[in-house]
């Protein structure tokens, strides 16, 4: 490892802090106020522009985790450095919605990986992307208990969770490879009240803060299989069991400037994760033409989550696309230099809110390459559709441009010279 190698290194680890702080850019999304905020079940890889079908993918220069057996197809020796972010502008549709608030658009840092295949059957990754989102902000009114006389009252909403994970997959002969995901699932969110009125000498504002902090483990694997001479086939399937969401929730109450109740810790909330699991296929022409098809399931019903006029119900989702490769011959080797993609995907909520679920679906279209010697890059476009103008809820038509760069370059050659 260069020099060079280690400078480009040392600053993706500094970048980790810098990249955590853009995160709190949070986009404003209504339906964030319910849970955990809006929980991010997008992928930002490779797969982006196939609708993110990705279970059963395995590439040798691209990282691709959708699965933590994938990282064994990582070329041995070769580390990757990968970040990727996202521009989005949604227009919003329903109850409530008006010129000034009708339009939205942000930018976001989705993730920052770096993984190394260390032999020929161990590959390793660590690093961080967002795992839900708090953004929202509405007026309304509500009785003070004891009177029939309403208030003006400003509701908001921050924060969000993030996920910091560490993956190992290993290959099991040939066509096995089994992974883990270990990760941390913490941050904090922040609800505020705040009741103003010509009734009130001063406006009072009650802040409820949460704070998590909780592991959670995947695992998967991946078969792969030659059909003849130009055909290949792989599986995927990964698993995620139950994980215990427990919140440090604390209070303050400030009237005007007069700070009633600060900071006091007033006990521990909880909202679990449930178990989930998903399979998919890769099917392989001629190592140029890729046909994937993925298949997401969350139990959350069994988590029995329910609220006064909105529950978590279990929820699915079904993602597939294609892909065409464009290869040369450099040297004595056969390299990929470009792929195109298009797919799209469709999925059930879990979260309903009077009886109506907050589907989404969408299509998607990418294409990657080679930049240079070692910097490689995809990019993808996301058109699609969240949410419902039925029983006075939000409609969500947005658009979504995702860029990804990896760094790829020796980890430890042992001696060896690449032209």
């Amino acid at each position: 490892m260069t020099s060079y190698t280690f400078r480009i290194l040392l600053t993706a680890t500094g970048l980790i802090g810098t990249l955590h702080s853009t995160q709190a850019q949070n986009m404003n999304t209504p339906y964030s106020i319910y849970g955990l905020g809006d929980i991010d079940h997008h992928v930002y890889n490779r797969t982006s522009g196939m609708g993110g079908a990705g279970l059963a993918r395995l590439s040798s220069f691209y990282l691709i985790d959708n699965n933590p057996a994938a990282l064994t197809g990582l070329t041995r020796s070769f580390y990757l450095i990968d970040a990727a972010a996202t521009g989005k502008t949604i227009r919003y549709r329903g109850s409530g919605i008006d010129a000034s608030n009708s339009n939205n658009k942000d930018f976001w840092i989705k993730r920052l990986s770096v993984a190394v295949k260390i032999n020929g059957f161990w590959a390793s990754s660590f690093g961080f992307g967002q795992f839900s989102n708090v953004n929202y902000a509405y007026s309304d009114s509500k009785a003070v208990e004891g009177s029939t006389t309403r208030y003006t009252t400003t509701q908001t909403g921050d924060g969000g969770l993030n996920e910091y994970y560490w993956i190992n997959s290993v290959a099991l002969g040939k066509h096995l490879s089994l992974g883990l995901r270990s990760s941390i699932i913490a941050g904090g969110i922040n609800r505020n009240e705040t009741i103003t009125d010509a009734g009130l000498s001063q406006p009072i504002l009650t802040k409820v803060q949460d704070y998590y902090g909780s592991a959670r483990f995947q695992a998967g694997g991946i078969y792969t299989h030659d059909l003849g001479k130009k055909w290949n086939l792989a599986l995927g399937a990964r698993f995620s069991p139950r994980v215990k969401m427990v919140a440090e929730r604390a209070l303050t109450v400030v009237e005007g400037s007069t700070s009633l109740i600060s900071d006091n810790f007033v006990g521990n909330g909880r909202f679990d994760l449930p178990r989930s699991w998903g399979t998919g296929l890769a099917l392989k022409h001629n190592n140029r033409t890729t046909y994937a098809l993925d298949y997401t399931y969350e139990d959350w019903s069994s988590v029995a989550i329910r609220k006064q006029g909105w529950q978590m119900v279990s929820s699915h989702k079904l993602s597939g696309g294609i892909e065409f490769a464009r290869q040369a011959v450099v040297g004595n080797m056969l390299l990929e230099k470009r792929y195109f993609q298009v797919g799209g995907f469709l999925a059930k909520s879990p979260l309903q809110i009077s009886n109506k679920s907050v589907n989404e679906f969408g299509i998607t279209a990418g294409m990657g390459g080679v930049l240079g010697r070692n910097l490689i890059y995809t990019l993808a476009i996301e058109a699609g559709q969240r949410g419902t103008t039925q029983q006075n809820l939000i409609r969500e038509n947005y658009g979504q441009l995702t860029i990804s760069l990896s760094y790829r370059d020796f980890f430890l050659s042992k001696g060896r010279k690449y032209d």
